[in-house]
């Protein structure tokens, strides 16, 4: 087996022209090779006698940082390239469901029918009232920034926030983003997060971190089986805690389609029916 002769100690994957072996496609991707680069890099802005480190370099940089967004043809103000940094990327909705397949299921997904060529990504805006939303049948861009939010909350820690919405001013008006971070806040919680995060690894811990429903991943997260929305003061009762993987969680925790989904959870904040919602969940627990 032949190893990086770039320094990093890992198997080599590459040869270049110079006869080298390197870890990577090119070799400033080498793990070793950036760390030294890195080092240099702070070395030469901490020496006071180096060129990147003088006040004439600094000036320099940001004079012609402050013309480039100034200037009309300049590629950092050009509508192509602002235009750019509205889209999702280069994701497609088929690289999505594959790729995310839970945000898949909750974000509903089209291409945009103005621009055929292009597959801009649209979505619905979480504002009911607004004529972008899925009540009213409408649709818009996200930008890269909201896209990542909303799917690193989904997929990465199973909470169903950071919701799309197409202006700030619909953002500002919707019940449901006023209240999403604390539904309870004008109310007394039984608990404090403090006793929720304890009560959590406790549970976790005499559940050996087993799944209860698979009963072989590892556990990282209690399912309230009264949801602690609807019912704060079961939060703490370990009779209705269970340990479950992320898997398991929305499979058969909040399996979609059912009264405890994560969407149907959300409507009872924001559905002008939520308490008819409320009384019939609470009498089928």
């Amino acid at each position: 087996m032949k190893l990086c002769e770039y320094g990093c100690g890992q198997e080599a994957q590459h040869q270049f022209k110079n006869g080298k072996w390197c870890c990577s496609k090119h070799y400033r991707s080498c793990p070793e090779t950036r760390r030294k680069s890195s080092i240099q890099i702070k070395e030469a802005w901490e020496d006071p006698n180096s060129g990147l480190n003088s006040k004439s370099c600094k000036e320099k940089i940001s004079k012609a940082s402050k013309k480039s967004h100034k200037d009309p043809n300049s590629k950092l103000n050009s509508n192509s390239f602002k235009e750019n940094l509205r889209k999702i990327g280069k994701y497609t909705i088929e690289k999505i469901n594959k790729k995310y397949p839970f945000f898949s299921k909750i974000e509903e997904m089209r291409y945009n029918p103005d621009k055929p060529d292009e597959k801009e990504i649209q979505i619905h805006c979480k504002n009911h009232e607004c004529e972008n939303s899925k009540e009213k049948g409408g649709w818009f861009t996200p930008t890269q920034k909201q896209f990542k939010d909303r799917k690193d909350n989904l997929e990465n820690e199973g909470l169903d926030k950071s919701y799309f919405y197409c202006s700030q001013k619909c953002k500002d008006t919707c019940i449901l983003f006023d209240l999403r971070g604390d539904p309870y806040r004008n109310t007394n919680k039984p608990y404090i997060s403090n006793e929720l995060d304890v009560f959590n690894k406790l549970v976790l811990k005499r559940d050996n971190e087993i799944c209860y429903y698979c009963n072989k991943h590892h556990a990282t997260i209690v399912h309230h089986r009264r949801p602690k929305k609807l019912e704060p003061f079961f939060a703490l009762d370990p009779d209705y805690a269970i340990s479950v993987c992320e898997k398991c969680h929305y499979k058969y925790g909040h399996p979609k389609g059912s009264k405890h989904s994560t969407g149907n959870l959300a409507k009872i904040v924001c559905s002008p029916e939520s308490q008819k919602f409320l009384n019939q969940t609470l009498k089928d627990i």
